[in-house]
């Protein structure tokens, strides 16, 4: 049953949205998905850490590559919030570029996808749990990827001036790749 514009107000301010009516008249008077856009941008967010460095301390084991370069980097006096800038920057990036792979999906493997005479393609899209159906397709999710970042400043990292309204249509590629 779709949700009533009451309904997707209360839904988008219980979520903590910014703007619970603007989304909630996307998702019913617009038909556009934005109950599972904002569900799905707010999942990902999730896996960038904070601006907070303890996390630095919340790694398991010292032991492992990644732990034990942290706490030599850090006894060699490396600012734990610059490590966290560097940290979530890359983070960040690569979040970015899930979305761009799910709106387009031969980017990053143009070589392979002209060698694929069939038609092979993904899209994210809501699905119905319930009835296992698809659903709407959840379109140029890297269009709104940054305006989702919970520090508010659209991906950028701390001390950067903050960013004017405008989209990334092109994300970076890692180094090493053409």
């Amino acid at each position: 049953m779709p949700l009533t514009y009451a309904r997707a107000k209360a839904l988008f301010t219980a979520l903590g949205a910014n703007d619970p009516a603007s989304l909630a008249s996307s998702e019913t008077k617009e038909g556009r998905p934005a109950l599972a856009r904002f569900l799905f941008m707010k999942a990902l967010w999730s896996c960038a850490i904070s601006d907070d460095p303890r996390w630095i301390t919340s790694w398991a084991n010292p032991t492992d590559a990644v732990p034990a370069a942290m706490k030599r980097m850090l006894a060699l006096g490396v600012d734990p919030a610059d490590l966290t800038d560097v940290v979530r920057a890359m983070q960040v990036e690569v979040l970015f570029n899930v979305c761009c792979i799910l709106d387009s999906s031969s980017h990053g493997i143009e070589d392979l996808q002209a060698k694929v005479p069939e038609n092979v393609e993904w899209r994210l899209a809501e699905y119905d749990g319930e009835t296992e159906t698809l659903k709407r397709p959840i379109l140029d999710v890297h269009e709104s990827f940054h305006a989702f970042d919970p520090t508010g400043r659209g991906g950028e990292p701390r001390g950067a001036a903050k960013p004017k309204a405008k989209a990334r249509a092109k994300p970076r590629r890692p180094s090493g790749k053409k």
